[in-house]
């Protein structure tokens, strides 16, 4: 039963943002706070996890993946009311509060200063990023499942991003560490640069992959069925009901925690398959992913850690993944990776040794013979370094 009360961690966590968000001041940053530390410390001081449980009880898991909408709606409730003024009420959460617990909702959003108001961004918008798009992740590649879809859709569209699950599961999963791939980080290449080429491409890479799939069904590109319209349908959704709990104030906060949210996607996206190389047509392997088996990484983020593993075999659900504890290794845990990656020169600095092993000892002939090429055009010293050597030599 322990392998399934883990998975509670996140939604539990879910549970300090909202009372954060309540609270206000100070306790706005509860959510961002929690997050950073139970995942750096965690992974910090436990084994890794190679664990392989047998699951019985498939539906638990399925259910704790389900209920990850209606939590994070909740989470954005309180963030749509603290954005109100004076009286507003939305929702009726400020007068529920007061009698449930005896506390002014409304005074401790008068006195409210701006910077726990970043503080309430960086709760809200980590917590999309980190549950509901990563949650999103492993439900749209359940293409076959009207429900999970759904569900995905709704919690892709609090971080605005309409394309993911075109993108990601029909194109980032077949071209993944080629040059086609948006989401796939070239060497040398700052995490900064990387965010705007794969939101621009891989939100173009979208539409002509929805576009293609309308015109082989004889739909319009304006058809009700053309996926990039609704998800931009869903966005707006959500910012209408901010717009209706703190107006034009209400809507600037859902689009700050939206575009932070996005933005940790694609660090994400940046580290898993940073300067890794494969041959255009050549299968997929565990290799062509950056893995890690830190623990409490895995358990916050339902095993995305096994990014290999996910990458051989896309469509398995998340507690069949394997540890591959052979496939290329992060330097550290999801998170202290992010941190890492905001720092081009560090990131560089140790990543530059592991991809000059992995071209030694994982690389295929023809994808040696690319690295050689990457390395010479990265700009990092120590790849331009081992290229001239390899030429000379």
């Amino acid at each position: 039963m322990l392998h399934y009360l883990k998975h509670l961690a996140t939604p539990l966590i879910m549970g300090l943002t909202m009372i954060g968000l309540a609270l206000q001041g100070p306790y706005a940053w509860l959510g961002f706070a929690a997050l950073v530390i139970c995942s750096v410390a965690g992974d910090g001081l436990l084994p890794d996890d190679l664990s392989k449980p047998a699951y019985r009880r498939k539906w638990i898991l399925n259910a704790l993946l389900y209920l990850t909408l209606p939590i994070l709606l909740g989470v954005l409730a309180l963030f749509a009311w603290t954005t109100g003024s004076g009286a507003d009420d939305f929702l009726g959460i400020g007068a529920l509060v007061g009698r449930a617990f005896d506390y002014d909702m409304f005074a401790a959003r008068a006195s409210e200063q701006w910077p726990h108001r970043i503080g309430a961004i960086l709760s809200v918008g980590l917590s999309v990023a980190g549950y509901g798009t990563n949650v999103a992740h492993e439900l749209t590649h359940r293409t076959w499942d009207p429900r999970a879809m759904f569900i995905g859709r709704w919690l892709l569209g609090q971080s605005l991003n309409a394309d993911f699950a075109i993108e990601h599961v029909y194109g980032h999963h077949e071209t993944v560490a080629t040059e086609k791939d948006p989401a796939t980080a070239r060497r040398g290449e700052s995490v900064y640069a990387f965010a705007v080429r794969s939101v621009v491409y891989g939100h173009l890479s979208a539409w002509r992959l929805e576009l293609n799939r309308l015109a082989r069904r004889k739909r319009s590109a304006f058809s009700p069925q053309n996926r990039m319209l609704s998800g931009y349908g869903i966005s707006l959704a959500y910012i209408a009901v901010f717009a209706v709990a703190g107006g034009w104030v209400g809507a600037l906060y859902f689009l700050a925690q939206g575009l932070f949210a996005r933005f940790i996607l694609e660090v994400v996206n940046y580290m898993e398959h940073y300067g890794l190389i494969r041959v255009a047509g050549r299968p997929v392997a565990p290799r062509h992913s950056w893995n890690t088996n830190r623990a409490m990484s895995s358990l916050l983020l339902f095993s995305l850690t096994r990014h290999s593993a996910h990458h051989e075999k896309g469509d398995l659900p998340f507690w069949k993944l394997e540890p591959y504890p052979g496939a290329p290794e992060m330097p550290f845990g999801y998170l202290t990776t992010i941190f890492v990656c905001l720092v081009p020169p560090l990131w560089e600095r140790l990543m530059a040794p592991r991809l000059l092993h992995w071209d030694k000892t994982q690389a295929s002939a023809e994808e040696s013979a690319l690295a050689r090429v990457h390395n010479q055009q990265s700009g990092v010293a120590q790849l331009v370094q081992s290229a001239g050597a390899a030429a000379a030599g």
